[in-house]
Order: C-alpha cells, then structure tokens, then sequence
C-alpha cells in the first residue's frame, strides 16, 4: 500500500516550492540590477581610463541640462553642496581633455574645478551662483555620432527644493576620505560666451519611430501606437463648469479630435480608452494601454482651482514627490477616483515587484519628461496659453505604467469661465489637437535620429 501525504504535509511542500520560487525570481531580479553595474565598473577599471571628452550646458524653460561627454559608460555620484553653492559630480579616477566650456548666462555656473578626491575617484566640481537642486540623472549609451553621456538636470532651489539633500546614481564613495574636498586646483574657468545648442536627448529603447514626416502614410505595422484617454466618464463628472459644462465631455471632445488629426496624417494608430460616457478605473486605463503595447499614453483632463482667474494648459509627468503644493492637490483629487492599490505584476512578493517596477521604469520616464517638454515648446510656438513652469510633475496614478511612455495634459480650467467656453468649441480645441499633433511628431523625430527602432 503506497504511502499517503497529509494535508499538512501537503502545504509544507506549497510553501518550500512558493519559497523556492520567490528567491528564484528575487536572485534573478537582483542579477539584472548588479549586472550592468558590475560591467560598468569593470569597465571602468579595465586598462583603458575613463575618460570626460566635453561638457555642455542646455537652457531650458524650468531647468539646466548639463551633459558630461565620456568615453565609455561609468557609475556615477551627483549632489548638491551649499555655502557656496556647488554642484558636485563623483567618477572613477578620469582623464580631462575637456577645452573651453560654453554656458548660457541662465546656467547659475561661475566655475568649474575637477581632480582626484580618493584613490580611484575623481571628482567634478560645478561652482553655482545660486542655490541649486538636482532634478534628475541618467546615464546615456552612445549612438550615432553620440558618445556615452550622463545627463544632470537641475533648477534654482526655489523652484524644487526637494532635490538639494539628495543624492544620485549608485557609485559608493568612502566620503570619511573624500569629505567635501573643494579641488582647488587644478581649476577650469567657464566662459560666458553665447549659449551653444545642446541637443535633445532621449532613450531609444522604445517607442519606433515613423519613418517619414510627410504626411503619407507609413506601413501599418511600423506606425506607432498612440492611447488617449479622456479624463473620468460615466458617473464621475470631473470638475464642473459653466452652464453645467462637465469635465467628462470637454476630455471626450477633445480625445475625439485629437484621435482624428492623428489619423489624418496616416503616421499614427489610434486607440481611446473610452469613446463613450462610461466610467473606467484608472487602473483599467493603465492596462488598456500596457496590454495593447502602447508607444505613447496621453490623458487628457480640464481641472478646477480655487483661484476662478487662473488659466492656461500644462503637462504633467510622475513623479512621487509633486513639483508645486498646487500638482499634489491636484494629483490626490485624480487619484481618488479609484483608489489604485498598484499594477499587477503577477507576482506576490511586494519588494521583488517594487524592484521590477524600479527597473522598467526608469527608462520610461526619462521618455516622458522629454515628450513632455517637447509638446510644451510646440504649444508655446503655436501660442496657446501655458501656465508658469508648465512642465510640472505629481503622482498621478493613471501615470504609473512601468512601460509605456506616458503624460497628463490639463488642457485648461473649467473653473475659468472664459477658458471653460473656449474649451468646448470646436475651434479651440482642432488648435490643442494640432499643437498636440506637431508634438508627437517631434517626439517620434528625435527617436529616431536617436537610434530608435
């Protein structure tokens, strides 16, 4: 007679194989994020030094691009000192044949002082005429005629103070020897000339570009997946206007026409997340876009303040900490139409999904915040009106796809009942559609020209 398990025995062996399952997923997950660094500082110490080749400096409306040239790719440490105010950039041990550096006068930067700080660590000093804070770092591989980069954008303290006591990028430091050395010399003096052009910079992982601007359209299977999605629906009205204008109806209008000019061109496919006034999770919204592989996820919206005067279109990208008290406000209304408890990454453990979240969405928002800035220039070349810094950044659930660039557009105020109007004719919003449009278009452009596929 052949033995039998118990129903005890039986969930004790569930649990050793869910055990053994989780710390195969975990060793794997961890194995990804070591790698690359590992290879990074390997090659950093291999016979062939590291390298700064050039230094550059990018004006941009709510912030300074600094971008480091490198001859091979490298961890990194970025923070911000104060009293003077400096930015600091650690490195391994490097080679300088940097020339003269340029700046835009906007840059904040008086000076800049590089040399070793401990053995096998250099250090990059930036001198700031003012207090300044970090708002974000990446390190870009080269493409094209692009060279290895890393990539610092950073503001005047005032407007994200939140960024000065942080720091970036994964290099460990032994700072009981490196302190907060000044590198006196040697010294390399910036020169104040005429801004030069730094150029766009965006990750080519994903989305594929179209291949022709010309308004002939591409084949089906290369043209790129555009999701819009109208902002509440259904039983959640949104904000309210004038003359019972609803929030729902001006975010459907306004996906409607915009779907439609995307089409017109025959460069785009277009799907909505709703084309009717029904009411959708913010979390199905999400999916809808992940499930069908989305290139872009745009939601459109036309929020209220208490302040009636105000007026004027903005883009936000995700960010958990908000760039202004006015985007948490407005992300936590947005965000309590459906009480998200997070993506289902079909897996269980919380820290192993927090880590492939981490992972797959660093990239994602690089691509988010630069889309988001180029439709920010679109529309101000096309003169609509934009609020003050009108890239502004909150965590937006709706936002949080790890995999699928995406942006919120508040297109206006429904609490302005000028701009309310404005918003519900036809005219108005066929102006947003083609600033959106022109947007896209650039968006796909500098993918291209980037290396994207």
């Amino acid at each position: 007679m052949k033995p039998t398990m118990t129903t005890a025995a039986l969930m004790l062996m569930k649990t050793i194989v869910r055990i053994a399952l989780m710390l195969t997923l975990w060793t794997g997950v961890m194995m990804c994020a070591i790698a690359p660094q590992a290879a990074l500082a390997q090659k950093s110490a291999g016979t062939a030094p590291l390298t700064v080749t050039g230094i550059r400096f990018g004006a941009h409306e709510d912030k300074t691009r600094l971008v480091i040239d490198l001859n091979a790719p490298a961890q990194y440490r970025a923070f911000t000192l104060q009293g003077p105010d400096r930015l600091v950039i650690d490195l391994p041990h490097f080679g300088w044949t940097v020339g003269t550096i340029t700046r835009p006068t906007s840059t904040l930067v008086t000076d800049i002082r590089q040399g070793p700080t401990q053995p096998g660590i250099s250090r990059i000093v930036i001198d700031m005429n003012q207090a300044i804070a970090i708002r974000g770092t990446m390190m870009l591989p080269r493409s094209g005629q692009n060279g290895d980069r890393l990539v610092i954008d950073y503001s005047s303290a005032a407007k994200d103070a939140a960024g000065q006591n942080q720091i970036f990028g994964t290099l460990q430091i032994n700072d009981a020897v490196a302190g907060n050395n000044d590198l006196q010399t040697p010294v390399q003096t910036v020169s104040a000339s005429a801004a030069q052009t730094v150029q766009a910079i965006t990750p080519t992982r994903k989305p594929s570009a179209p291949q022709n601007q010309n308004n002939t359209a591409a084949p089906k299977g290369e043209r790129p997946l555009i999701v819009l999605d109208a902002g509440h629906g259904g039983n959640d009205p949104g904000a309210l206007g004038p003359n019972g204008l609803k929030e729902k109806n001006i975010t459907l209008a306004m996906a409607r026409d915009l779907k439609k000019a995307l089409e017109d061109t025959g460069r785009y496919r277009v799907m909505m997340t709703r084309d009717k006034d029904v009411y959708l999770r913010l979390g199905q919204r999400v999916q809808i876009a992940r499930h069908h592989n989305a290139d872009l996820f745009i939601s459109l919206h036309a929020d209220s303040l208490d302040r009636k005067h105000v007026s004027g279109a903005s883009i936000y990208t995700l960010s958990e900490k908000a760039s202004d008290s006015e985007s948490a406000r407005l992300a936590e209304r947005e965000n309590q139409s459906d009480l998200i408890a997070g993506l289902d990454l079909s897996v269980e453990d919380e820290e192993v999904a927090s880590i492939l979240v981490n992972l797959a969405m660093r990239d994602t928002m690089n691509q988010s915040k630069f889309f988001a800035n180029t439709i920010v220039d679109v529309m101000q070349s096309h003169s609509l009106s934009l609020l003050d810094n009108p890239h502004r950044y909150a965590g937006f659930a709706v936002l949080k796809a790890p995999d699928v660039p995406s942006v919120l557009i508040e297109a206006g105020f429904m609490s302005n009942n000028q701009e309310a109007n404005k918003l519900n004719t036809p005219a108005h919003r066929a102006r947003i559609a083609a600033a959106i449009v022109r947007g896209i278009d650039a968006y796909f452009e500098q993918v291209r020209r980037n290396g994207g596929n």
